[in-house]
């Protein structure tokens, strides 16, 4: 199994290379049979193809992520990551052209033996979220 260092090395790294929206650099840090569910309690993606077209979405909309300090379990497999960032908002939320989503979370990273994530869990709530317009002022 990858040591604390190696598995909190790999969070941060999936946080750099989506920032430089880097899709492949990002589906190189997963297993094949990755399972990636976010947020958590949605229907997982599961596999490489569905995490492309998910990830290909968020880098799409200009997602910029700003990592915690990543903690590590001492059952040797998961990586607990908070982060906040802002993306464009969504469609669903009729926001004015030019908005943004605020967000914080938490990502639940399990690294396998190989080294490559075998799971994310993304814990975000609706609380967790503000849509600001270009100047950075709350909307709504």
């Amino acid at each position: 199994m990858p040591d604390d260092a190696t598995r909190k090395a790999l969070a941060l790294e999936y946080c750099r290379l989506l920032n430089e929206g880097d899709l492949e650099g990002v589906l190189a840090l997963f297993d094949p049979a990755v399972r990636f569910e976010d947020p958590a309690g949605t229907p997982p993606r599961v596999g490489k193809a569905a995490v492309r077209e998910y990830l290909a979405k968020v880098i799409g909309a200009h997602t910029k992520e700003v990592p915690g300090t990543p903690r590590t379990s001492m059952e040797g497999q998961m990586v607990v990551l908070p982060v906040t960032g802002e993306m464009d908002a969504p469609p669903e939320v009729n926001a004015p052209p030019g908005a943004r989503m605020r967000f914080r979370m938490v990502s639940l990273i399990r690294v396998g033996p190989s080294g490559l994530v075998t799971e994310v869990r993304v814990l975000v709530g609706r609380t967790d979220c503000q849509v600001v317009d270009a100047s950075g002022a709350p909307v709504g």
